[in-house]
């Protein structure tokens, strides 16, 4: 689940200052690589191994999204629905026979800071996404290469770019400049992701990289 792997020179994200971006990776990317460390672990071409991964995915995610629309994310977010994925990767694993429980979120409501903060955590996954769509769809199962819409989601080629439209968002909108509330948010959804994937690696019984 790699996030944020865009330059900040890219001509996705050129015309935008990226400085409350830069001050999310920075305060996060131990919690990132951590997450990616885990997440590399999955052999994704593998059904046993992917639907444990989209299940990793959905328990933290289902949950979150929830969370998010608690808290008003739509009063931040006008196109929210269009980015939400709960549905998406609920028909992945029903194609692959499978379900999931949710997370049980034992908390109040994030203040809109920490909604930009978990938001940067969602939105950015769509980046590294795009590799593990990769892998995917190399699979020699029928079925795997079958249950890709939630890795597909937002993607570019759909005509869509969620990713720069919501760096526009991070970076203008009065509601992230509390910087202290945002990395606090997005440290609790980077936390919550390690949680499902650290039981769902255990289950497996997975050999995960060392730590850098």
């Amino acid at each position: 689940m790699q996030i944020d792997e865009t330059p900040a020179s890219s001509p996705a994200t050129s015309s935008i200052k990226l400085n409350r971006r830069n001050s999310l990776r920075g305060a996060t990317d131990h919690l990132h690589r951590d997450l990616d460390r885990i997440a590399a672990g999955f052999n994704l071409g593998d059904a046993t191994h992917y639907r444990r991964f989209l299940q990793a995915n959905a328990a933290t995610l289902i949950a979150i999204e929830q969370l998010l629309e608690t808290a008003g994310v739509e009063q931040l977010l006008p196109d929210w629905r269009e980015r939400s994925r709960r549905a998406a990767i609920l028909a992945d694993l029903q194609s692959l026979q499978s379900d999931v429980q949710p997370l049980a979120l034992r908390r109040t409501a994030p203040t809109p800071s920490e909604v930009f903060g978990i938001l940067y955590v969602l939105e950015g996954s769509r980046l590294g996404a795009r590799v593990q769509l990769d892998q995917v769809l190399a699979s020699t199962d029928e079925n795997v290469r079958n249950a890709s819409t939630y890795l597909s989601h937002g993607q570019p080629g759909e005509g869509s770019n969620l990713w720069r439209s919501f760096l526009e968002h991070l970076e203008t909108h009065e509601a992230a400049d509390d910087q202290t509330q945002t990395v606090s948010g997005a440290v609790y959804a980077f936390t919550m992701f390690i949680r499902s994937f650290s039981q769902a690696a255990s289950d497996l019984q997975l050999r995960t990289a060392p730590a850098a």
